[in-house]
């Protein structure tokens, strides 16, 4: 990001969830950009995540980074600027409807500003997903396959595509993390099924412990 230009950068998250990546994020920029103005803008429609996020980055207390926050979809969102880079991380599943959401993020970038969404494919662990999840708003839950045929439909030229090769350690995972990771509500009975399953798709990290593959498609789109 600190190397789109000279001047300050601006930034929405769009599903920023508590701000854990994004503080690092913004973070990041202030220090790589020297005193240039940091403009960073998060919208979540769950309000508890929109108060963690804005907590931790009034925490950075620099007077370069000026951040707001609203509750609401990308769609809604009471957003009147254009953005550097509109950003989706682990957060095109819920939409209703991925080609329009491409669409109403791209009306929010400013020519030559990027859009950049990490979704994970329907891998070992989304698999699951696919299975138990129930329907959100009417539609299932989407993954890259699902957003990469959303900007081929809408003419939207992709300039890069990147896996991320990552692994997730649900080896002692509570009950409760593996509902979030499955995206339902587990019954008793279907624990032991689902820690089997993950334990037999399970492979070596560097440090030799069994991990859950979970990779994740970044994909990148300018404005033209």
């Amino acid at each position: 990001m600190a190397a789109m230009g000279d001047g300050p950068i601006s930034v929405l998250s769009v599903g920023c969830g508590d701000g854990s990546l994004d503080v690092r994020l913004a973070a990041g920029l202030v220090q790589r950009l020297s005193g240039q103005p940091v403009r960073y803008v998060g919208i979540d429609p769950w309000p508890g995540s929109v108060e963690l996020f804005t907590a931790r980055m009034a925490a950075l207390t620099t007077a370069e980074l000026s951040v707001d926050a609203h509750v609401a979809s990308v769609g809604d969102a009471p957003v009147d600027e254009t953005f550097d880079v509109v950003l989706f991380v682990h957060s095109m599943y819920y939409v209703a409807d991925v080609g329009a959401t491409l669409r109403s993020a791209l009306d929010l970038l400013r020519p030559g500003g990027e859009l950049w969404v990490a979704v994970a494919p329907s891998a070992a662990l989304n698999a699951l997903v696919g299975v138990l999840a129930p329907p959100l708003e009417g539609h299932r839950q989407w993954f890259s396959a699902d957003v990469e045929k959303a900007f081929v439909d809408g003419g939207i030229a992709v300039d890069d595509v990147a896996t991320l090769d990552a692994l997730v350690d649900l080896a002692s995972a509570g009950d409760e993390v593996l509902d979030f990771a499955v995206q339902a509500r587990l019954t008793p009975e279907l624990y032991g099924t689902v820690r089997a399953y993950l334990d037999a798709v399970s492979v070596p990290g560097t440090d030799g412990r069994l991990r859950v593959p979970h990779p994740v498609d970044v994909f990148a789109a300018t404005r033209r």
